[in-house]
């Protein structure tokens, strides 16, 4: 075992070996674009850019109403000083919008007076007029106590400007000087508790933050302290493709490492390479400093202290630098481990691989399976032979439905549907896959164009096969959402929905006398449908490379029913998703829903969009928006509960519940949101600014009794996206900025969701209801058309050397020099408009 450290001597057999991983990587530069593109060693991401070290002190008392989280603090302060205290944690002095929000405030107060975020502007006639939320709106909800505000005298004198909560929960306006009252501040989540030895304290930009012991810093992602010393032991190493003695370049390669940590918790980067094998355990020094090498695989990880066993499974793609222009090379893997928290240099990194370390104390900790064998065995050198790459494979990565259970519908438009009306066709589900192309240099002239078109196909069996049918073929977006790929970067993963409907054959096969109509388990097998020859890695591929084009899943299968003169319920339902793009570059995701339910208790309305973004800076969720109501028949009660989100930030949260409602809402915001994130990669440190600008708002409007519903919701988005970066890496600097138009979502007034529901209940003994009903579901979506380009300075390499232990070791010094530009991403943009929902009906009896 090894200590990692930022200074000091490193013992004889390392820096030979780091002479020779120096010389390779330094003699031979790579293109600088082999860092960056899709056959890049380095992680795809390692955080949501939502991961924050934002935080909130430990309240003396806390509560939530919805999705909103209320927080007291017991200090006496005043509220200005209140409110500034709030907005440092990144949330607000506390709004109640309601009777359920201020409710919770109350049950936190202790018994205190608490400030809230209400406050009167200057030049009022009145003690009663011109009172503001902090964030400058007219209240909608008020809960002012008997005679308040007065402004102490019942005249307005600018005496007592600011809002506080009695004990009872009843409001009065005071002084904004008063520092004699608590304080709540309000969250649209959770705050960041923090954790891994980090305190949450004021940081030097004014703002609450997650801060660590000197010598230790915060990571967002696994909310900790990391640094300091720790000693590692690597104490396996095994890959799957050194099964087969051959490795081929341009294709995937999967490893995994174990290791195990004493000392400190430490964030660290695992890399995985490929060194030029030397001629024997002994290689002289102009032999290692001749050799060559390359990183194919590296992630970060976060490695414990406490000497627990762990395992980093790493995959990359075979870069053209494990070649470098020769017809194949005997070659070992080799790991390296790089300290990420702490400013290293190349002396503090941990170097294992091949003959040179097999018989050191480090190479023997380590162990790995034979390849031909299985068969265990103390050292881990691996022998493989690196080859070109044999041809052009597609590979089918992944293939799963949204869900388990699928429904089959009845043909044709359902009974309900509205006069001269009609409704999207309903699929059996929602099929999610993931495809990838392989063999092919990223750097080659046209290397993103196909010999072909590739379509998948999609088909269905019955298990166990009732009548030795065998498969059957589903139909796949007949909405013609996705055309055959005729361009696909090499290495990239293509995510794609598909809408499998059933065809005519599956309905008489599944009716009735048909072999499989009482079936319920099935498989659905998922290929790529290759029109040219393929010559893959036989290890996966097989000898045709063919292997690795199929997916098969299970799914359940239930048979639906438009029927309901009869039935005790009743439900009109409809659910959209889709997904466009790569999550290695952008892909952003769609879904939403219209749940509308009557049975004897009553009925109900639930309604639901929402956005997210997935890609080289991470994920999360853009705009999320609700609108539900319901009513009971006993007792006789109508409640609503609506909100929009963006970015995570709660805009508004309202819900009411009362013996009848009728609410109005439209309200539109326009909100930027910009995050800067940084992380460490291999030797590489990468800053990204992101900035999100929307303009959404969320339109509604609700009647409700015990005996009807009326509702219209419709919540809409046009949202864009502007990215800047910075990477630092050892070889590149490099520039990233995009533009963006991320969402537009229904735009237009005639979109959202409109319900009816109205019940009578004709008698109580037995209990017997007639219903009416009125649905009608539009989505508009329109989406991703930008680019986002990179622009890369290449460092220029000249030799340095130096003498440790009276060992020559040759290192690089370096300035920067322009290499090129690259397109990462662009798109035209696509719309698509559906009716999910067109129904009505009446006199329907239920009892």
């Amino acid at each position: 075992m090894r200590q990692i450290r930022t200074s000091g001597s490193v013992p004889r057999h390392l820096l030979l070996g780091l002479a020779a991983l120096i010389w390779s990587g330094c003699g031979e530069l790579p293109d600088a674009a082999e860092g960056l593109d899709a056959v890049s060693p380095l992680p795809e991401q390692r955080a949501a850019l939502s991961s924050t070290d934002r935080c909130a002190p430990t309240p003396a008392a806390q509560s939530s109403s919805g999705d909103t989280v209320h927080y007291r603090y017991s200090s006496a302060r005043s509220w200005d000083a209140a409110k500034a205290d709030c907005a440092a944690m990144g949330g607000r002095l506390a709004v109640p919008m309601s009777s359920s929000d201020n409710e919770s405030i109350r049950s936190i107060n202790g018994g205190e007076l608490v400030h809230i975020g209400f406050r009167q502007s200057s030049g009022q006639s009145s003690p009663g007029s011109g009172w503001l939320t902090v964030e400058g709106d007219t209240p909608t909800y008020v809960n002012w106590n008997t005679g308040e505000p007065n402004d102490g005298d019942r005249y307005e004198n600018g005496n007592q400007n600011c809002g506080r909560m009695w004990a009872d929960g009843t409001w009065d306006d005071i002084s904004c000087s008063s520092s004699s009252s608590h304080y709540v501040c309000e969250f649209g989540a959770q705050p960041v508790t923090c954790g891994g030895g980090a305190t949450c304290s004021m940081a030097t930009d004014s703002t609450y933050r997650c801060q660590c012991p000197a010598g230790q810093r915060y990571d967002v992602e696994n909310n900790a302290c990391f640094g300091g010393p720790i000693s590692i032991e690597v104490n396996s190493l095994n890959v799957d493709q050194a099964a087969s003695g051959n490795v081929f370049v341009n294709f995937p390669l999967k490893a995994r490492v174990g290791l195990k940590g004493t000392g400190n918790t430490n964030s660290l980067v695992v890399s995985l390479g490929l060194m030029q094998k030397p001629s024997g355990p002994n290689p002289t020094q102009a032999e290692l400093e001749s050799l060559q090498s390359c990183l194919v695989a590296g992630t970060r990880i976060t490695l414990p202290g406490d000497g627990s066993q762990q395992f980093v499974d790493l995959e990359g793609i075979v870069p053209p630098e494990c070649l470098a222009g020769a017809p194949q090379r005997a070659a070992n893997f080799f790991v390296l481990l790089d300290g990420a928290d702490e400013n290293t240099t190349e002396e503090d990194k941990w170097l294992v691989f091949n003959e040179k370390e097999a018989q050191t104390p480090i190479g023997q900790a380590c162990k790995t399976r034979e390849p031909a064998t299985g068969v265990e065995r103390t050292g881990c050198v691996i022998n493989v032979t690196v080859r070109p790459p044999p041809g052009t494979d597609i590979a089918l990565l992944e293939a799963s439905p949204d869900s388990s259970v699928i429904v089959l519908d009845p043909p044709g438009q359902p009974s309900d549907v509205s006069s001269g009306g009609s409704e999207a066709p309903r699929p059996l589900f929602i099929a999610g896959i993931g495809v990838a192309a392989f063999g092919r240099d990223f750097d080659e002239a046209n290397s993103s164009s196909l010999p072909g078109a590739v379509d998948f196909a999609y088909d269905i069996i019955a298990s166990p096969d009732v009548g030795n049918v065998g498969w059957k073929r589903l139909e796949a977006n007949p909405e013609a959402l996705h055309a055959p790929i005729g361009n696909l970067k090499p290495g990239e993963a293509l995510q794609l929905d598909a809408r499998l409907h059933p065809t005519p054959e599956f309905r008489t096969l599944t009716s009735p006398g048909g072999p499989w109509a009482a079936s319920i388990d099935y498989q659905v097998r998922a290929c790529a449908m290759v029109p040219f020859p393929e010559f893959g890695d036989p290890l996966i591929a097989g000898p045709d490379g063919h292997a690795n084009n199929c997916k098969v899943f299970s799914v359940r299968l239930v048979r639906g029913n438009y029927s309901s003169s009869s039935a005790s319920s009743y439900d009109v339902s409809k659910t959209y998703s889709n997904s466009w793009g790569s999550s290695s570059t952008i892909q952003l995701s769609l879904s939403g829903g219209s749940t509308n339910t009557f049975n004897l208790t009553g009925a109900s309305t639930d309604n639901e969009a929402k956005a997210s973004i997935k890609g080289f800076f991470g994920s999360f969720d853009m705009a999320q928006a609700w609108g539900d109501a319901s009513a009971t028949v006993s007792p006789a009660q109508a409640s609503l509960d609506t909100g929009f989100k963006v970015f995570g930030v709660s805009l508004l949260s309202y819900s009411k519940s009362a013996g009848s409602v009728t609410y109005s809402y439209d309200k539109s915001y326009s909100k930027e949101k910009c995050l800067t994130y940084s992380y460490g990669v291999v030797v590489a440190t990468i800053d990204i600014s992101g900035c999100f600008t929307a303009s959404a708002g969320f339109d509604m409007g609700v009647t409700a009794s015990a005996t009807s519903i009326s509702a219209q919701v419709r919540p809409y988005v046009q949202a864009s996206l502007s990215v800047s970066g910075t990477l630092n890496l050892t070889l590149y600097k490099a520039t990233l900025s995009a533009s963006i138009t991320v969402l537009g979502f229904n735009t237009q007034d005639s979109d959202g969701v409109s319900a009816g529901l109205s019940f009578v209940i004709n008698s109580t003994s037995p209990l017997k209801l007639t219903i009416a009903y009125d649905t009608d579901a539009r989505f508009r979506i329109s989406t991703l058309d930008g680019s986002i380009d990179l622009t890369i300075e290449q460092l220029e390499a000249n030799w340095c050397k130096k003498k440790v232990w009276g060992i020559k070791v040759y290192y690089v010094c370096w300035s920067y020099d322009t290499l090129a530009e690259y397109n990462l991403f662009s798109y035209d943009g696509y719309s698509f408009t559906s009716t999910l929902l067109d129904r009505s009906g009446s006199a329907i009896t239920l009892q």
